[in-house]
């Protein structure tokens, strides 16, 4: 129908973003740009365990070999946040369990964030040694505030449904067994 979904289907490693599920967002955000009968995009994780627990670190090693490597790692993972917060159509984040790092940053890039009281939230990256963009902390800040910012990316604080609600980065807050239901109500 009008709504298209895209299902970040990686269970066994909880959604973690790779290369390739990268260039599948920007894809799948592509066709849904370019589809007149598409009026809406929902991203969701494949069941409610993750959302996404962010980027695949097994892929560090690959990606940080050379600063070329780097440069065309951030580019790939750059056009997938930009083909999402770009698209001229809403796009809802139906988050379930963990959003972390890469996945949390894919949320933000999200017009709206309905989550179920099993999300939880995290930047973590200052654990490991790397920082989020520009752009995606201009994001978070935006949501809720500089304060809750820093405190959220110095700290890598996991923030729960509940807190994630009353801070702003979470739109709208539901029981596990409505969320699917009232994304899709929304949605049409």
């Amino acid at each position: 129908g009008e709504v298209a979904v895209l299902v970040l289907n990686r269970p066994d490693k909880l959604n973690a973003l790779n290369t390739e599920v990268w260039k599948g967002i920007k894809k799948f955000a592509d066709e849904v740009a370019n589809n007149p009968d598409i009026k809406v995009m929902i991203l969701r994780g494949v069941n409610e365990r993750a959302f996404s627990a962010g980027a695949d670190i097994s892929e560090f090693p690959k990606i940080h070999a050379t600063p070329e490597t780097v440069k065309q790692s951030e580019g790939v993972g750059r056009a997938a946040f930009d083909a999402v917060s770009q698209l001229a159509k809403p796009v809802i984040a139906q988050v379930a369990g963990y959003c972390f790092g890469g996945g949390c940053a894919l949320a933000l890039a999200c017009d709206i964030r309905y989550a179920d009281r099993t999300a939880t939230f995290r930047i973590p990256p200052a654990t490991l040694g790397v920082v989020y963009t520009l752009r995606e902390t201009k994001r978070l800040a935006d949501l809720v505030g500089p304060s809750k910012a820093k405190e959220m990316l110095m700290g890598a604080k996991i923030i729960e449904a509940e807190e994630a609600l009353s801070c702003g980065l979470v739109t709208r807050l539901f029981d596990a067994d409505d969320l699917e239901k009232e994304t899709f109500a929304f949605a049409q």
